[in-house]
């Protein structure tokens, strides 16, 4: 379970668990698929569960060839995981591929 960065406090001792804390986890996925207008993908935090929910970010890192016509966001989240939806922002445009599209995604603690 990753560790919440530590708000300091007068007195507070230094320790590795404290310097190494964070409130964020993050990764990059290479999203492939052939002839679909939707996507999804279970995304499985890295460092372990978050004590809650977290707040999730998404963005497709490409704006080449049928990418740009896409967006991304995280759907289903839980303190372990999430689902990566991409989606076709014109349903009209029809059904497309992609070949190794990175999505890059960050889930952080709530303030």
């Amino acid at each position: 379970m990753p560790v919440p960065a530590t708000v300091w406090q007068p007195g507070m001792r230094i320790t590795d668990v404290r310097l190494n804390a964070k409130d964020y986890q993050a990764g990059s996925l290479n999203v492939s698929f052939t002839s679909l207008s939707s996507y999804t993908q279970a995304v499985t935090f890295p460092d372990g569960p978050f004590p809650v929910i977290p707040i999730l970010n998404v963005e497709i890192v490409s704006g080449a060839g049928s990418s740009g016509r896409f967006e991304a966001r995280p759907i289903n989240p839980t303190v372990s995981g999430f689902t990566l939806f991409v989606l076709l922002s014109d349903a009209a445009e029809g059904a497309d591929t992609w070949t190794n599209v990175p999505v890059n995604w960050v889930a952080r603690m709530p303030t």
